[in-house]
């Protein structure tokens, strides 16, 4: 377990607490927030050792079992199937900016819906990924390259992809900036990187920790216990451009689970409502660069 005195991204000292959470089960229960650059982090947090373990069989926890995911995922990778290029861009816009057609890596791929995508415009795919079943499922739908680990232990030549994808990856580990630097020397000049993850500046998020202090009460962690960092958008961005890279695209966009889905997930009421609320704020954001 890692205790921070200090914020991990701009080592400001002014961090306060943000939220809390000790009826769900995961690996942290507590939140901090650094008043200086606005990131939300967990704190104490797991170490890299209690997060590999926890990673083990991702896809089979009870959030995933609920909501009947591996399900959910085929039908959407048969509908990608039947998409041209224009129809890709307007449901996927982070993936409409690229110089040209080439070696497609997805960082942590899950279940493989960017794969999906890449697949369907033409791209060559490799992958990155730790949970075996997640890595079974990938392979029995793709012609996909998957290194089973942590990116940096990959050792992917320099310069070596075209577009790197990272989706709801880079809020799970411990050294974001590391990661940013090690997908950078891995692109091609030239080439793009797009990052998906929470938007800790989305209205929701601000609203409900307003509304808790106003009643005196200390806010609910209400996005993943599993989140290390959770970034506001303009700290990401500022992540970015600390590595030379230019943005091309930055946008927010809501949850994107479909009500008939919701209506069919095997969890109580209340869950049930959270993720119609999420489902109407924009909650998450796409950052898309270029080297």
């Amino acid at each position: 377990m890692i205790i921070h005195k200090n914020c991990p991204i701009c080592s400001s000292s002014n961090i306060v607490g943000d939220a809390i959470d000790l009826h769900r089960f995961g690996p942290h229960i507590s939140r901090a927030r650094c008043k200086d650059c606005g990131l939300v982090f967990a704190n104490p947090m797991a170490d890299a050792n209690d997060l590999f373990q926890y990673y083990n069989n991702y896809y089979d926890k009870d959030i995933y079992q609920s909501t009947d995911y591996k399900s959910t995922i085929k039908e959407e990778i048969l509908k990608v199937k039947s998409l041209d290029k224009g129809e890709i861009f307007k449901s996927a816009p982070h993936f409409s900016i690229y110089e040209k057609v080439g070696k497609f890596l997805d960082v942590g791929c899950g279940l493989g819906m960017g794969l999906a995508y890449a697949h369907q415009l033409g791209f060559e795919l490799y992958a990155t990924e730790f949970d075996q079943g997640a890595i079974d499922f990938v392979e029995s739908e793709f012609p996909v390259k998957v290194f089973k680990g942590e990116l940096s232990t990959a050792n992917f030549p320099d310069n070596y992809f075209d577009f790197i994808h990272i989706s709801h990856v880079i809020e799970h580990v411990l050294e974001p900036k590391a990661y940013i630097a090690e997908m950078k020397r891995i692109l091609k000049p030239g080439g793009t990187l797009a990052i998906g993850t929470p938007d800790m500046s989305s209205l929701l998020y601000k609203s409900y920790k307003w509304l808790n202090h106003l009643q005196l009460k200390v806010p609910r962690i209400i996005d993943g216990l599993e989140h290390t960092f959770i970034f506001p958008k303009h700290l990401l961005a500022a992540l970015i451009k600390e590595q030379g890279l230019q943005i091309k695209l930055h946008y927010s966009h809501t949850l994107g689970d479909k009500y008939s889905n919701l209506i069919k997930y095997k969890m109580p009421l209340k869950n049930k409502l959270t993720r119609v609320v999420q489902n109407f704020f924009k909650i998450n954001q796409w950052i898309v660069c270029v080297k």
